[in-house]
């Protein structure tokens, strides 16, 4: 999976770990960082970032343990997540309007979570098929953890036959896209990741977010049952909940120009809000 040559590269060095970010875009325009799910990294999001407008700052962030960002032995709970994402917007300070966020799967619930912990900091929340699971919420996954791992190990080795037949309806080049995927994330990080979307909390991060929040639900795949699409839209009454057509879980690459739609028209109209000084 090659990055196009519009694409920049931009690293943020915190205490403990180095993040990568692709960019594009003007650098004093409205920030929209992306934030991808637990086996994807930048790469994942670039048919997404490609069509946002070249007049915001769209950033997706390789969060540790994923493409060229860290790979730290320990380290993937909700609590390292916030906090590296917190020196991404340290280094983005000079610009006036706060971010965007727009997180896919995992992505969205760290979005989420950073929301709630520093609300001055953000202008919006795209939440994209977060897991609803967490205390006293629903406690399996649709997929299991053995299932990613065989996956991984699989892409690791490049035994493509093998890994063709975990995944037999996914085309030539998807196939390829997501062996990448696997092989740009670190192992620990998919196992501490996956116990964090099990355990930690996700639905009173929702229930504090005090600015504006577009959830996309995909129809497909068991993320966000109706129950509970209905449950998190009752949470936060700054939350707007969409239910996309025709999509599994992978909305933005089911749907890359409907995701970016709903993105912009989002952005549009929330993404304007000067950082409040303190």
């Amino acid at each position: 999976m090659n990055s196009p040559s519009h694409f920049d590269h931009f690293y943020v060095k915190g205490m403990d770990v180095e993040l990568h970010l692709l960019s594009k875009g003007d650098r004093s325009g409205i920030p929209v960082i992306f934030l991808p799910g637990i086996t994807s990294y930048s790469r994942s999001v670039m048919r997404v970032l490609d069509l946002m407008p070249d007049d915001y700052h769209s950033l997706a962030l390789d969060i540790r343990g994923r493409g060229r960002s860290s790979w730290p032995k320990r380290g993937y709970r909700l609590e390292d997540y916030v906090g590296d994402l917190l020196d991404v917007l340290n280094a983005l300070a000079d610009n006036p309007v706060s971010p965007v966020l727009v997180g896919h799967s995992m992505g969205a619930r760290i979005a989420a979570a950073f929301a709630a912990r520093h609300p001055s900091l953000v202008s919006g929340l795209v939440l994209i098929d977060p897991p609803v699971n967490g205390p006293g919420q629903r406690q399996v996954y649709p997929n299991a953890l053995s299932m990613f791992l065989q996956q991984k190990a699989a892409a690791d080795l490049n035994d493509m036959a093998l890994f063709r037949s975990y995944l037999p309806s996914f085309s030539e080049a998807a196939l390829e896209e997501r062996a990448d995927e696997y092989r740009n994330c670190s192992q620990q990080a998919l196992i501490e990741s996956y116990e964090s979307l099990l355990r930690e909390p996700f639905q009173i991060h929702v229930k504090a977010v005090t600015c504006p929040m577009l959830l996309l639900a995909a129809e497909h795949g068991d993320t966000i049952r109706e129950t509970e699409f209905a449950s998190l839209k009752a949470l936060n009454e700054r939350l707007r909940g969409v239910r996309v057509p025709g999509v599994g879980h992978m909305i933005y690459k089911d749907a890359p120009e409907e995701t970016a739609r709903h993105i912009v028209e989002f952005v549009g109209v929330h993404g304007r809000r000067p950082v409040r000084e303190h």
